[in-house]
């Protein structure tokens, strides 16, 4: 495939590259130049790029695919086999890649269901973005969400059940160092996992590897995550000055999970668990100011939206772009966020930007995004592993 005479965004520099030619080959970008003659090999589709602008796939950090961002979806999942759970979680997946995300991280699901739909889409049976999964988050006994995943308590177990997932063959560890607004009982500033549980998962993760991401919302979670080494820091709500210095220090990525906590805590008498909606409403409100200050301080930062969480679709992907610019990131930096450091945060060097011999994933845009971040209604073509994706 050949996509000629495009405006290539390079999201490293923010530069725009006009009348670009992008060959695409065997799934990876080949060659880009801006030759008005190119001569291309006999038989390439050619797609006329003119007016439109390039940019790489968009990648989501955070997300669970079990759920379906209804008001309450772990009601909804509770009385569910893990067989009809894949389907489910395989058909918001499609949905997924079709709104141009071509890279998402699931941060939990329960037993093997994430595995099975990884292999699903890797195998080619079923449509979907790239899917890196953690498997079931690991908790203390009655922790966050513990319904999604693997009870451990005391340093012996969280290392073994570390273990077991690694050799499961999860793409990240994923722990819960603090309680957090959607499971009952708890509150979200209490910590969960302790620094030395926290720790050892680290220790068993890094030595295969194995990225870290730490759900942690109050503070004393989230110095414990940062202190144990974790690689991305999930939510962040009540993050201090002290926690992003050891952010900009240690090079942590926050992923913020922004939209969610505004789309429940506007959820009053939607049918969204009421603990819930009482949870965000004093979360998000502390987050809005400690999110812009880790702007500020310069924090290295991702889109991850939670999505499939209470309320939360994954079309609220493209609200959570415009919102992390309203709450001061520029629309560089929020693409930058979107792509080519997301990938950096997954150690997925083949991902993230338009260059030779990266994947070729890519979104074909009618506006300029680093005018206009509204990408969702501006997307023309999709493009995943270098084949056209129908809408």
């Amino acid at each position: 495939m050949l996509i000629k005479n495009c405006t290539l965004v390079n999201v490293k520099s923010g530069e725009l590259i006009s009348a670009a030619n992008i060959l695409i080959e065997k799934g990876k970008v080949a060659v880009i130049n801006q030759e008005s003659s190119f001569q291309v090999p006999a038989g390439t589709e050619v797609t006329d790029g003119s007016g439109l602008f390039a940019i790489p796939g968009l990648i989501d950090c955070h997300v669970h695919m079990v759920w379906d961002g209804s008001d309450d979806p772990n009601s909804v999942i509770l009385g569910m086999d893990d067989e009809l759970l894949a389907v489910a979680t395989a058909k918001h997946a499609e949905a997924t890649l079709k709104l141009g995300i071509t890279t998402i991280r699931d941060l939990g699901a329960p037993r093997n269901v994430g595995f099975a739909v990884r292999e699903a889409i890797r195998r080619g049976l079923i449509a979907g973005p790239n899917f890196l999964i953690a498997g079931p988050p690991i908790c203390m006994t009655g922790g966050h969400v513990h319904t999604l995943g693997v009870e451990a308590d005391g340093v012996d177990a969280v290392r073994k059940a570390t273990r077991q997932l690694l050799k499961q063959g999860v793409d990240v560890i994923k722990l819960m160092a603090s309680g957090g607004i959607y499971t009952e009982g708890e509150e979200p500033a209490s910590p969960q996992l302790n620094l030395d549980e926290l720790t050892a998962a680290v220790e068993e993760a890094h030595k295969r590897n194995v990225k870290v991401a730490a759900h942690a919302e109050g503070v004393t979670g989230i110095r414990n995550a940062l202190k144990a080494g974790v690689d991305t820091l999930e939510h962040g709500n009540l993050g201090d000055e002290k926690a992003w210095e050891m952010c900009v220090k240690q090079g942590t990525y926050l992923s913020p999970t922004l939209v969610v906590f505004k789309y429940i805590a506007a959820a009053v008498g939607e049918g969204t668990p009421e603990f819930a909606v009482r949870k965000a409403q004093a979360m998000h409100k502390g987050q809005v100011n400690n999110f812009r200050k880790a702007v500020e301080m310069g924090v290295k930062i991702v889109v991850g939206t939670d999505a499939y969480s209470p309320r939360t679709p994954h079309e609220c992907y493209f609200d959570e772009l415009k919102y992390m610019h309203e709450l001061g990131m520029t629309k560089l930096a929020v693409l930058q966020a979107a792509t080519v450091n997301a990938a950096d945060a997954l150690d997925r060097d083949d991902l993230g930007c338009i260059e030779p011999g990266k994947r070729a994933d890519l979104l074909l845009l009618s506006t300029n995004p680093l005018e206009d971040l509204d990408i969702g209604g501006k997307i023309v073509t999709i493009i995943k592993d270098g084949a056209v994706i129908t809408r």
